[in-house]
């Protein structure tokens, strides 16, 4: 027995297609709007700072409930490591970003928050605060590399020791 249905493919309206249009942005527009981001020039440092001293109490306050065995917030934790890795690559501190979101990373895959966790966050935020006293814009060259190459070790050899 042959099949021969003749099949009708109806293409629905694109409603709000119809009601913005078509096109997109001219590339002028573009142009415009990609000098203006090279040339914004305001200092992320103050914020940053502010950033990594809550980080810094965050997981202080995370080591003092680990060692008393009370449940902390790692949200107090995350939320400060979120707003660098989002913020420095647009004020063109890459290697915050990087390093932040190396931390940020590590912070989501750990289930089970110990002292050794919160030594290697600590680490991060150390990182962090070196970046932003030196002022160190961009991805730190060789010696930027080195550092997120050794904190991707440091998370490695934790998720080997705890099998997470």
């Amino acid at each position: 027995m042959k099949n021969t249905q003749n099949v009708k493919f109806i293409t629905p309206p694109n409603r709000l297609k119809m009601k913005v249009g078509g096109g997109g942005i001219s590339e002028e527009r573009i142009q415009r709007a990609q000098e203006v981001i090279n040339n914004f020039e305001m200092d992320f440092r103050p914020e940053a700072r502010k950033l990594a001293i809550t980080l810094d109490k965050a997981t202080n306050d995370a080591i003092q409930s680990i060692k008393s065995k009370k449940v902390f917030n790692k949200e107090k934790m995350i939320h400060p490591v979120m707003q660098l890795k989002a913020n420095g690559g647009m004020f063109k501190y890459c290697l915050l970003t990087d390093v932040a979101d190396i931390c940020l990373q590590f912070m989501e895959a750990v289930h089970e928050y110990n002292t050794e966790a919160i030594e290697i966050i600590k680490a991060h935020e150390n990182a962090i605060q070196i970046i932003i006293k030196n002022d160190l814009k961009g991805d730190g060259g060789p010696e930027g590399y080195t550092l997120v190459q050794e904190l991707h070790k440091a998370c490695t050899r934790y998720f080997k020791k705890y099998k997470t």
